[in-house]
């Protein structure tokens, strides 16, 4: 007898991210898997914490530690017959068709309602970080539903609860439709396996987390795949692949009647396609439109660090035009407030609203406007500056993504790990890179914690070292971009001029 195939609930999430991923995880080779990427990895790490979080403050809950899975399986029937009030570490499994359906619910909450186990039942609890439901959160909920339903004879409402509010969600979210539309879900996963593999679609929200991302990554380039093109969507991606199209190459060719019929798009979003498509088959940037109006002059270019959980600033990196370079840190102050860590100049402030009032001063004294890169220096300004501060810096804030997006198309593709539009992939491409040890968001955030749990941190500024180095390395990543975009309008606008060289600013 051929042993049933065992489907884990978390994995069921890629039916509505990913049907490719689905496909592989039947059939890809696992030489060829990876691991998740450093951002991805981060993610995690933060959701397992904010999960733990929230557990913790359960009191009265009933904790399993099962030595292996048979064993918490054991103790969870146990737990459940019992009727303990709560249930933390529950391990779940049943038959689902030919298939054997695992899953380990955050929560169990017995709820007083009649079922197999006696007068009472339970229902499940998924813990989620961010603050809106998606549609994997609610597959992944159902699935628990359904397992817990086997257990105890009756399908039994779900909770979601979103976000943060000290050691409470922020939100729950109660999920109780019938779960036949989720067995028809799970039942879907076979005839994705036994069909062909399905499209590649690049989503930098869920590729980073899946193994089958390098693979992807590798078919996509081989093949010249319409994947690749940065500002395509997922339904317009899709509408060109019932039409045939499926190469970058047979982009450039499309007439404007099938551009004009793809969804998402606004009647100029056809042409950017083309041009887009051109850039990459070409290897170099092609002008997009408004090449005789002259660039905002920059005075200054802006890069913020930020917490990961409340997205407060806890350090500004400054770059003049001039080439100079300053970091401000949030979370402490000294007598001489200017210092050298790693060769850079480091101001220390007591807390986010002195780093503001310096960012706005260095605005004002620089004149032009403030680059920087995409709406997040926009957003972090309104939540935490102030409204002084907010008013007067708004007006001198230019988002430097938006206004390249506006002008050029770039030979960068979109990948597995980005959008093809973020700032590191554009710099790279010119050649940019970042010192190793200081080369990721997560290990400037962990400099900066170890530097803040230190009782002298005036002594300890070297541990700031690799947040320094990092952000130094992304807000003059920010100016060389821009320079490099000046130099390519200003030939544009001179006309007939040879373009920039792309390995240089």
């Amino acid at each position: 007898m051929i042993p049933a195939r065992t489907i884990d609930a978390a994995d069921l999430a890629w039916l509505v991210r990913c049907e490719r991923r689905v496909w592989l995880d039947q059939h890809g080779t696992p030489a060829t898997a990876a691991l998740p990427t450093a951002d991805a990895r981060a993610r995690m790490a933060l959701r397992a914490a904010h999960t733990r979080h929230i557990l913790d403050a359960l009191e009265g809950a009933t904790r399993l530690t099962g030595h292996d899975w048979p064993d918490a399986l054991m103790q969870t029937a146990r737990a459940m017959q019992r009727g303990d009030r709560l249930i933390i570490g529950a391990a779940l499994e049943a038959p689902l068709d030919d298939r054997l359906l695992r899953g380990l619910p955050d929560i169990l909450i017995r709820i007083e309602v009649p079922s197999a186990l006696g007068g009472w039942s339970y229902q499940p609890v998924a813990i989620a970080l961010h603050s809106r439901p998606t549609r994997w959160d609610r597959l992944l909920l159902n699935a628990w539903r359904w397992l817990v339903g086997a257990m105890q004879g009756v399908d039994p409402a779900g909770e979601l609860w979103l976000g943060a509010a000290a050691t409470r969600p922020a939100h729950v979210s109660r999920q109780v439709a019938s779960l036949d539309a989720f067995v028809a879900q799970v039942k879907q996963a076979a005839l994705i396996g036994a069909g062909d593999v399905p499209p590649i679609w690049f989503d930098s929200d869920h590729c980073p987390f899946c193994p089958w991302r390098l693979a992807c990554d590798a078919a996509a380039h081989e093949s010249g795949d319409v994947a690749l093109l940065p500002g395509l969507s997922r339904r317009q991606g899709l509408a060109l692949r019932r039409r045939g199209i499926r190469q970058i190459a047979q982009v450039p060719a499309l007439d404007s009647a099938m551009l004009a019929a793809l969804p998402d798009g606004s009647p100029y979003a056809g042409v950017l396609l083309k041009l887009q498509a051109q850039a990459l088959l070409a290897g170099r940037p092609v002008v997009v439109g408004g090449g005789a109006m002259p660039l905002p002059r920059a005075g200054m270019f802006l890069d913020i660090e930020t917490d990961p959980l409340t997205r407060i600033p806890w350090a500004f990196g400054l770059t003049s035009t001039g080439g100079i370079t300053s970091i401000i840190v949030v979370g402490s102050a000294l007598d001489d407030r200017a210092v050298q860590v790693a060769g850079t100049s480091l101001l220390l402030v007591r807390n986010v609203h002195e780093g503001w009032n310096l960012v706005l001063h260095a605005a004002q004294a620089a004149g032009g406007v403030m680059a920087h890169w995409g709406e997040a220096e926009r957003l972090v300004l309104q939540q935490s500056a102030g409204r002084r501060v907010e008013q007067e810096l708004a007006p001198l804030l230019l988002d430097a993504q938006r206004e390249l997006g506006r002008r050029v198309a770039l030979p960068v593709p979109r990948m597995s790990d980005q959008r093809g539009g973020g700032l590191k992939a554009i710099a790279r491409w010119l050649g940019w890179s970042w010192a190793a040890g200081a080369d990721h968001w997560t290990l400037a955030w962990g400099a900066y914690q170890h530097w803040m749990a230190q009782r002298s941190r005036q002594a300890a500024l070297e541990m700031l070292t690799p947040a320094v180095v990092y952000l130094r390395a992304d807000v003059e990543a920010l100016a060389a971009v821009w320079r490099w975009f000046e130099a390519f309008m200003l030939q544009t606008i001179n006309a007939g001029g040879a373009l920039p060289d792309s390995h240089g600013d």
